[in-house]
């Protein structure tokens, strides 16, 4: 019984809407757990339709066997009939006896035919059910299985739903933070790094003024150049050392002989 039928059946006659609404309710707070049951019903439902054809399979077959047993002894006791009445058709005395043998045995045939009779209607009447429960079992299975197949793709569309609701959001979030970029306001259009960077700038340059107008001043005060400047100091202080400014290698080698 499907969910639907359960559910009619559990509200009462009259009551299809209901059911139906008491259903849609259930699939909605559970829609994992109202399908499972679902599916189970079908396939309990699938379940007893097999079981149902193996046994009317069954009980072909032993209606088939007893059929056939019945059968073979008609055709046997036919043929024995058959029989008794050429000879009786070819004896030319003692045909009494024959005859009396021939009458037992067509009356036992004759008993025998309604049941033979009425053993093929059964097959018959069974064959057709099984026929139709197979066709059943048939259409069941295929419900069962589309069932499924809806079932995997609603699934699969709700997951694809999902995702797309995320990707809406994260679109929509990039696009407020495009709009806070392109705004040119705010604490998100970089003006507080520009700013920043611009009073760096101007700091360094500052810098940069206040030690050129000191280098400036220490020239000024200092009044000449350093001795590191002057040639002329750089030439009077070698030569206080004892060696030429510019002394050559000769200078210098006859400079060594004089310490001798």
């Amino acid at each position: 019984m499907s969910l639907l039928s359960f559910t009619k059946c559990f509200i009462g006659a009259g009551g299809e809407q209901a059911a139906a609404a008491l259903t849609t309710a259930m699939v909605k707070m559970s829609p994992e757990a109202a399908t499972a049951a679902e599916l189970k019903n079908m396939e309990q439902d699938l379940d007893a339709a097999g079981r149902l054809i193996s046994q009317l399979q069954c009980e072909l077959t032993d209606e088939r066997h007893a059929y056939d047993a019945i059968n073979a002894h008609y055709t046997q006791m036919m043929g024995a009939a058959e029989n008794l009445q050429h000879q009786i058709d070819a004896a030319s005395f003692l045909k009494d006896p024959l005859q009396a043998s021939l009458a037992t045995l067509v009356a036992q045939i004759e008993e025998m035919v309604p049941e033979l009779d009425q053993d093929k209607k059964e097959i018959e009447s069974t064959l057709a059910l099984l026929t139709e429960a197979e066709v059943a079992y048939q259409a069941k299975a295929t419900a069962l299985r589309d069932a499924k197949a809806k079932l995997t793709r609603a699934k699969n569309d709700m997951a694809h739903a999902a995702v797309e609701e995320q990707r809406a959001a994260w679109r929509a979030e990039t696009a407020r933070a495009v709009a806070g970029l392109s705004s040119g306001s705010g604490s998100g259009s970089g003006s507080g790094i520009n700013v920043a960077v611009d009073a760096m700038m101007q700091t360094a340059q500052a810098t940069r003024d206040r030690a050129a107008t000191l280098d400036m001043k220490a020239k000024a005060l200092s009044g000449a150049k350093t001795t590191e400047e002057d040639p002329n100091i750089a030439a009077a202080m070698s030569a206080a050392a004892g060696t030429a400014a510019n002394a050559t290698v000769a200078d210098r080698l006859a400079a060594l002989q004089q310490r001798k």
